[in-house]
Formats: C-alpha cells, structure tokens, sequence
C-alpha cells in the first residue's frame, strides 16, 4: 500500500465554486483556455471533479496518470482512504494489484527560471519565495521550484523510497505544506472541491486483512472485495475521462484566471487589505497565505464547430 505521509448531464448541474471571485465579464486576455490533454473528468458518486494536470512540472507522472485514466484504471475503483484533514486518496489500493504499472522518479521539483512566476506578495513559512505559475500555488528558492501541497492539489502516493510511486493519487483536503518537495503534485482540483469534501471519510484496508483478498482463495476474495465494495460504495469513481477523449460537443471547457494578470493582482489586494471594511475592528496584517486563495477557474461554453 502506498500512503501519504499523516501527522455529460451531471456537468450541466456542476457550479464553479472555485470561480466565485473571478469577474465572469473580464477580457479574455485575462483568462487562458485549459488544454483537453490536461483535463480530467472524474465522475463520483457525490459528484463530477475537474483537474488541471501540470504537465511541465511532473512530466512523467501526467504520462503515466493520463495512461491510467484512458486505459480505465480508475473507473470502479474508489477513493478508499478519506482522512479528515488530510488527504482524500484513490486507486487500486494493493501493492499486488499495481504490479503492471512502472514505478515513477521523484518530480517534487524542477530547476526553472523565474520568468513566468508571480510571487504572492508576502512571506511564506515553507519557502523562500511562494506564488504562482500558470495557475498552479508553487514555491521557490533559487532557480528550484515546486508545486504546493494546498487543498486541491493533486500528488501521488508512493512508499518511503522517493521513487516508488506509480499510479495512487491523492487529494488535499487542508494544506499539507510539510509534504511540499516530498510529493510530486502533477495537478489540481479546478472545480468540484466540494464534492470531493463530501467523501466519507474511511480508512484503508488493514494489513492484517490483506491476505484475505490475496492468500485464502477465490471465495474468500471475493467475499472480502465485495465487503469492501460495500464500505466504499459512497466514495465510488464511476468514470475517468480525459476531456480530449470526449466528444467535442459535449466536452467540458475550462478557463483559468491568468496569473500574472492585473486581474490576479487585483484580486490578491482585495483578500489582502480588509482596512476599508467598516465591521472589521482590528485590521489585520495585508498578508495572504497562498492556500488561502486558489486561482480562480470557471466552466465557459464550448465554440460552435465551424
């Protein structure tokens, strides 16, 4: 098993709670288009989840992620490890189950130049320099850079070597900043984070009661696979979908505030300085945590084919 460190109707229906703070009547310049190849649909049984993957962050994780979810890995599978205040994770939870999948090289960081980075503004506890890129909360020092642990980001489990990841994802429910250069995050909720809160909460499999599904027989796991179908039956994927492998007519199509933006910065003051607010006593300092405020998304209507 692989852990996390502790200490088309439905769509219709599907709000962009990610996008209250954005100006739906901003000038497209402000605004940048997500790519169909980075664009995964997942479809729960408490709702649909958008997600921008970070290609130029995590290359080899969004390969093999993208592999996963067109070969149909994920659908009937669950989130299987929900832990209030940690981490929503999902997959095929058994290290016998994912023998088929090659293990990954740690993409917890990159070297890249700071052209393209907005910082936020203030200091940070974890990092040198906190900001954004295209969208993505990230962190740097030096030329090294590294997407952040916030709510909503999406890093994949692995064992206690650095490189033994493959395909067990995880979603932050509360910042987990000290997993920050020690995950890779290859992506991020862009709308949905609701329904991904609404999970219930579960832990995994005991290790003491793997051998039931592995080691006692066919009746004994099946028994013990359709127990555990019954405990999870709530935190159900039912379908993975790359956006590019839909339909255009009916393909979700998402936009991402662009940061830098006079917009973005815009929006940073307001979240920033509360000292025009006539209830708030004690201003407080114009600091802002960088989970504090995820980039604004919004679902947008498709172009008509021509």
């Amino acid at each position: 098993m692989r852990w996390i460190g502790a200490v088309g109707a439905a769509w219709a229906l599907m709000g962009c709670a990610m996008a209250q703070t954005g100006d739906m009547g901003a000038p497209a310049s402000e605004w940048r288009r997500v790519d169909p190849e980075n664009l995964v649909i997942l479809e729960t049984t408490t709702g649909p989840v958008a997600i921008e993957l970070a290609a130029d962050a995590a290359p080899a994780h969004v390969a093999e992620f993208r592999q996963a979810v067109r070969a149909g890995t994920y659908d009937g599978e669950y989130f299987y490890r929900v832990i209030e205040g940690h981490v929503a994770q999902a997959g095929l939870e058994f290290e016998q189950r994912l023998g088929d999948w090659p293990l990954l090289p740690l993409e917890a960081e990159r070297t890249v130049s700071a052209e393209g980075f907005t910082t936020l503004g203030n200091a940070d506890l974890f990092a040198e320099t906190a900001g954004h890129r295209g969208g993505f909360a990230t962190g740097r020092e030096g030329e090294q850079e590294w997407l952040l642990n916030c709510p909503g980001a999406l890093g994949m489990a692995r064992d206690t070597g650095p490189d033994t990841a493959s395909i067990e994802f995880f979603i932050p429910l509360a910042p987990r900043r000290y997993l920050d250069r020690n995950y890779t995050v290859f992506g991020r909720v862009i709308d949905g984070m609701d329904n991904v809160h609404r999970l219930k909460r579960v832990d995994p499999v005991d290790e003491a009661n793997i051998p039931d599904f592995f080691d006692k027989g066919e009746d004994a796991a099946k028994d013990a696979f359709a127990a555990r179908a019954d405990r999870l039956a709530g935190n159900e994927i039912l379908k993975a979908s790359l956006a590019a492998d839909l339909p255009e007519a009916s393909r979700p199509v998402y936009e991402v505030m662009a940061t830098p933006s006079p917009e973005w910065e815009s929006l940073k003051r307001s979240k920033r300085d509360y000292s025009g607010i006539p209830a708030v006593v004690h201003v407080p300092p114009m600091v802002l945590d960088v989970c504090s405020l995820p980039v604004p998304a919004r679902r947008v209507e498709a172009e008509p084919a021509r």
